[in-house]
């Protein structure tokens, strides 16, 4: 167990490192959907099959973010975080060295490392951030993910042309590398201090069924679970479905997905001002999800019109998809601390991060094994709009249903 830490807060600080890592470990799992095109054919392998590669990134991510609250009471929030950045650092050098037969190890190590980040950075976060501002600073860390996926729908591409698709990857793991060194000073002045009274440890399967058995927490987790799958979806495919069925270049393509996160950022922190100003997030999140099934619907509406679709209509329902499904993580974060004691913040996010890491693995592999299947693409888009749809109506429910405790 740590020793207490001074408990004076420093939130620009906190905030600035806990965006540095969630920008690396979303740009290092957005490695493998970026490049998939291009390399997956080179290895043998049908460009769909990243769905696969997602399904098992997430579940890792959903088994180690069960278990991080209990590595941020062992070692610290500080440590987890950089441990989090080595383990991508593993999977990306085991994805660019090793044969292809180890790429689902790869995928293992970097969504185990992406498991991590958000438990942690939640502790860090709930003792620097101010009161009042709590859903700003949560979303403005959040958006290290778009400008993660953002950055690899830029870089790599270019990679891939100037030094090849391996030496950029081992790039990437050379600055998964570096960053937890840069960190070391800020460690012993970021780590949140242990509560005078630390919660009794609890069992991963009683942490699950605790926060399932809140009914606006069940409503959330459910929440997060589809709005993950709508998020991973989006991110794994467009790539693929521009280059491969609109016959977009790699680099087009690519920088269709970068150029959408920058809304994504915008809308980040748009929604977590507006779940502060509102008073009550988990409203606001439900609003989001619907926007979410009209993205989709939207891209659905682009995908049927075959291998013509219009350039304008693509962007416009790639930008639509991506401020809604990329949107809502930060502010999903200030409604669960607007619900949950700040000491057990960071449990409790590892086990609702079970149930959207759920949906972060279920969303691609069921797509892309329809996708295989000949489904096309706009039947796709458009059953999977169901999903964000049904939980935004499910949690408005929840959310209105009288006499609603907080968790």
């Amino acid at each position: 167990m740590i020793a207490t830490v001074i408990a004076s807060t420093h939130p620009w600080q906190a905030l600035s490192a806990m965006l540095l890592v969630q920008v690396l470990v979303a740009l290092a799992n957005a490695a493998a959907p970026v490049l998939a095109p291009a390399v997956a054919p080179q290895l043998g392998l049908a460009p769909e099959r990243i769905g696969l590669y997602a399904a098992v990134s997430y579940l890792c991510a959903a088994i180690t973010g069960l278990h991080a609250g209990e590595g941020v009471a062992r070692f610290g929030a500080m440590r987890l975080n950089q441990v989090a950045l080595l383990a991508c650092a593993a999977g990306a050098l085991i994805a660019a060295l090793a044969p292809a037969s180890a790429l689902l190890l790869a995928a293992a190590c970097v969504g185990a490392g992406y498991g991590l980040v958000n438990p942690a950075a939640a502790a860090v976060l709930a003792h620097h951030a101010p009161a009042r501002a709590q859903g700003v600073f949560f979303s403005v860390k959040q958006t290290g993910v778009p400008i993660g996926v953002g950055l690899a729908g830029m870089l790599l591409p270019l990679g891939l042309v100037l030094l090849g698709w391996q030496a950029s990857v081992v790039a990437l793991a050379a600055l998964c590398v570096l960053v937890p060194v840069v960190l070391l000073p800020l460690v012993g002045r970021l780590e949140p201090p242990q509560p005078v009274q630390p919660v009794a440890p609890e069992g991963v399967r009683a942490l699950v069924v605790r926060v399932w058995a809140a009914p606006v927490l069940r409503a959330m987790c459910l929440a997060s679970t589809a709005y993950a799958v709508t998020q991973q979806v989006y991110v794994t495919f467009l790539v693929s479905w521009l280059h491969l069925e609109q016959g977009w270049s790699l680099a087009g393509a690519a920088g269709v997905l970068a150029g959408s996160q920058l809304l994504s950022v915008a809308a980040r922190i748009g929604f977590g001002a507006w779940g502060d100003r509102a008073g009550d997030a988990g409203r606001v999140l439900a609003g989001v999800g619907l926007a979410m099934a009209i993205g989709l619907l939207a891209l659905a509406a682009a995908a049927g019109t075959g291998a013509g679709a219009s350039p304008v209509v693509a962007i416009g329902a790639a930008l639509l998809c991506a401020a809604t499904a990329m949107g809502w993580n930060g502010l999903f974060f200030g409604a669960l601390a607007q619900r949950v004691p700040r000491e057990d913040l960071a449990r409790v996010s590892g086990a609702t991060q079970f149930y959207t890491f759920a949906g972060g693995m279920l969303g691609p592999l069921i797509f892309g094994e329809a996708v295989r299947a000949g489904v096309a693409w706009s039947a796709c888009y458009a059953a999977f709009a169901l999903v964000p749809a049904a939980a935004a109506w499910w949690l408005a429910r929840a959310l209105n249903a009288p006499r609603n405790p907080p968790a």
